[in-house]
């Protein structure tokens, strides 16, 4: 199942938080486990699309079998306009009791000091356990405010008639993956609008991983302050690995994103291209039906996948929630390995291994699957919108693949502006 949630949440990732302010303070302690015989009404605020109804019925059940007299009002919202709606809401009084947040905002709210401290309850979540790309956006400053819920990574997909006509062989370094390229554009060569491996320019979420692996990061930070990284030399390293794939086996227009990848892996000039999880299945059901498929992107070393950028959503407890005890308990169950293995069914990549079990039968989710056992997140701050607002890394990525700047200068000069924003 594709979700449309994903698709919305992930463009609202360069949104910045704004009006965001509360007189209430972090909550220290949201409280014991409630008895039995609690009473009240428990608001919960979940996205439009985030989770099947059935998703939500067992959860409901499983809550009420503890909580008999807990009215649970699961009000679903919708992404467009949802950062004002909750700017307006969780400073007041009125505040719901659980709510789900765009991962990369959680920081945000967390910092605007809008969210309750979960840390007592991280090892009853067993945040620990979860994938590893979704367990930092919750956590700033050592304090955990957000639990990790559902996420999509990127996975590569390729048309399979093209790779058997080229006699390519499915990579599992990244220096097969290039001599995949070279076979693909070999075979394709008298076609001028065939990419071997496509990538739009400003496709950033698709080249942080070459970056990662590389042993590279985006930006460190210490003692509260960040430094941009991404002029050291394993991120130009890396970057300068995926210049010469781009540079050599791309016709994707340079100064465009991810978004018409689909349509155009869909006319048949493409062999390969970087893109969401769904991506495969969504394609697999069209004319190409048959000749798609997919694979983690590998690494540099035989036999491992390149860490990927993994997308999401947070569960957390306002900090003016009238029941934070109770949305705790109601959270437990939606994150746990049962409710989750029922939503990894319905298409999503769950926030656990445990629950990959929802994906057996269907072989492109499973290549995503192991994509997000080797994930990772940007840097935790809560500036960090600020950074993809201000197209820092696309721009960056432009003038590295247009030779308008070397690989050395563009990074120096994004990060710089990652160093400014953040520490702002």
């Amino acid at each position: 199942m594709r979700f449309g949630f994903i698709m919305a949440a992930l463009a609202a990732t360069g949104l910045a938080l704004t009006a965001c302010t509360s007189d209430s303070g972090v909550a220290s302690d949201v409280g014991s486990v409630p008895p039995a015989d609690a009473t009240g009404t428990l608001t919960v605020w979940l996205m439009d699309g985030s989770q099947t109804s059935d998703v939500i019925d067992a959860v409901n059940e499983s809550f009420a079998e503890k909580y008999p007299d807990v009215d649970v009002n699961v009000e679903l919202q919708q992404w467009a306009g949802i950062q004002e709606k909750l700017n307006s809401a969780l400073g007041t009084d009125g505040a719901p009791d659980v709510v789900e947040i765009g991962n990369s905002l959680t920081a945000r709210y967390a910092g605007a000091g809008l969210l309750a401290d979960l840390s007592a309850y991280a090892g009853d979540f067993d945040v620990e356990g979860m994938l590893p790309g979704l367990q930092p956006p919750g956590e700033l400053d050592g304090i955990r405010y957000g639990i990790p819920y559902y996420g999509g990574v990127r996975v590569v997909v390729y048309n399979k008639a093209q790779f058997e006509k080229a006699g390519a062989a499915v990579p599992t370094s990244l220096a097969q993956l290039e001599k995949a390229a070279a076979a693909l554009q070999e075979a394709n060569s008298d076609n001028d609008a065939y990419s071997a491996f496509y990538f739009p320019g400003r496709y950033w979420n698709g080249a942080v991983p070459f970056v990662w692996d590389a042993g590279g990061e985006i930006a460190t930070g210490e003692d509260e302050t960040w430094t941009g990284a991404l002029d050291q030399p394993e991120a130009v390293a890396g970057l300068t690995t995926l210049t010469g794939l781009v540079q050599k086996y791309s016709k994707a227009p340079i100064d465009s994103d991810e978004t018409k990848n689909l349509e155009a892996f869909q006319t048949g000039n493409v062999g390969m291209m970087i893109d969401s999880w769904w991506a495969p299945g969504a394609l697999d059901n069209g004319p190409l039906r048959g000749s798609v498929g997919a694979f983690a992107l590998p690494g540099s070393e035989p036999g491992t996948t390149s860490p990927v950028y993994f997308g999401g959503s947070d569960l957390a407890i306002p900090a003016r929630s009238a029941q934070q005890a109770l949305g705790v308990q109601w959270m437990q169950i939606l994150t746990g390995p049962k409710v989750q293995t029922l939503l990894a069914g319905a298409g999503v990549i769950p926030n656990q291994e445990a629950a990959f079990a929802g994906h057996q039968g269907n072989p492109f989710l499973v290549v995503a699957d192991d994509a997000a056992t080797n994930s990772r997140f940007t840097p935790v701050s809560p500036n960090w919108p600020y950074v993809e607002s201000a197209q820092v890394l696309p721009d960056m990525l432009v003038s590295i693949l247009t030779n308008e700047k070397t690989v050395e200068d563009a990074t120096a000069e994004a990060s710089a502006q990652i160093s400014s924003i953040l520490n702002s």
